[in-house]
């Protein structure tokens, strides 16, 4: 998910209480552990502990294909929503999971039992530092490409921090202030888009939910963090619902654009009410298509 602003990565058992994971003793600054770094592009910075030369270029050239993918989508390119200072975001990658548990509480103030974070810290504020948090698994950078994705969307997509925008966590490192705002929120939006960037057309956990249904599209836009939630609908479904909207109801996405990217909340909630249930039947349509053709 989005300091002070931190979105959970893909991975994250979402659940109303967050238990922090023990980090393990140590004393070493977040520069002695990952004291090598790259840089890819004036947007995007790489600090690591064990990437190799190699894994770095690999990693630089798969996110600049997919922020030029995501301008292209969107016509963004060079226009920022105002006020956001975040002008590149800084990747920071443990050797593995063992490394991440021991050291990002106290090097990013974030708990450890997640696959990743980004913090969007408070972009109104020049000089202030995106950051995302991770290890790497597999030999990769687990989680990159879908947080990379939240990083462009808070900047060119959604007006203010994480705190502004339409959700329920009041976790750390942000605690946001309560009372929750009321639904419907903007969950479904932030989490699906980054799964629909980083993914594209290859989700064989969402598409095949889509073969079994499940929620009408109605329902998806009331998707939270803690209510209405869980990892199936928050990723996979959100996933379905941004997929529909950018390929079946594009001019109502730039509708609702138009809304976030000046900061109009409640403009968006009232929009989402003037939906209502229009699309829900195209919608199981084209679930009903897309399971078919997947399958």
């Amino acid at each position: 998910m989005w300091g002070k602003s931190g979105r959970w990565a893909v991975g994250l058992m979402l659940t109303s209480t967050l238990v922090w994971a023990e980090p393990g003793p140590t004393s070493a600054t977040v520069d002695q552990v990952l004291s090598q770094q790259h840089r890819c592009s004036a947007t995007l910075l790489l600090r690591s502990q064990a990437l190799t030369r190699e894994q770095q270029h690999q990693a630089c050239e798969r996110l600049l294909v997919q922020e030029a993918r995501f301008h292209q989508l969107f016509g963004t390119e060079g226009s920022p929503v105002a006020d956001d200072h975040n002008l590149a975001m800084r990747a920071n990658v443990y050797r593995d999971r063992d490394s991440y548990v021991a050291h990002v509480t106290k090097h990013f103030d974030v708990p450890s039992d997640n696959g990743g974070m980004y913090l969007e810290g408070a972009p109104s504020q020049p000089g202030n530092q995106a950051e995302f948090v991770a290890y790497q698994k597999q030999g990769v950078i687990w989680n990159l490409n879908h947080e990379y994705v939240h990083y462009l969307d808070g900047r060119f997509n959604l007006y203010g921090d994480f705190c502004m925008n339409l959700h329920d966590d009041h976790s750390a490192p942000e605690y946001c202030p309560q009372p929750t705002p009321p639904l419907p929120h903007l969950v479904w939006w932030s989490e699906g888009v980054a799964e629909y960037i980083a993914k594209g057309q290859n989700n064989p956990k969402a598409l095949a939910l889509a073969g079994e249904g499940g929620y009408s599209l109605s329902e998806l836009f009331n998707t939270s963090y803690n209510v209405n939630g869980g990892s199936d609908r928050v990723y996979r479904w959100g996933y379905l619902a941004v997929r529909y909207m950018m390929e079946q109801q594009r001019p109502r996405v730039e509708q609702m654009l138009t809304l976030t990217r000046r900061g109009d909340y409640l403009g968006y909630q009232q929009l989402v009410a003037e939906w209502g249930q229009q699309m829900d039947p195209d919608f199981e349509r084209w679930l009903i298509e897309l399971g078919r053709i997947t399958n």
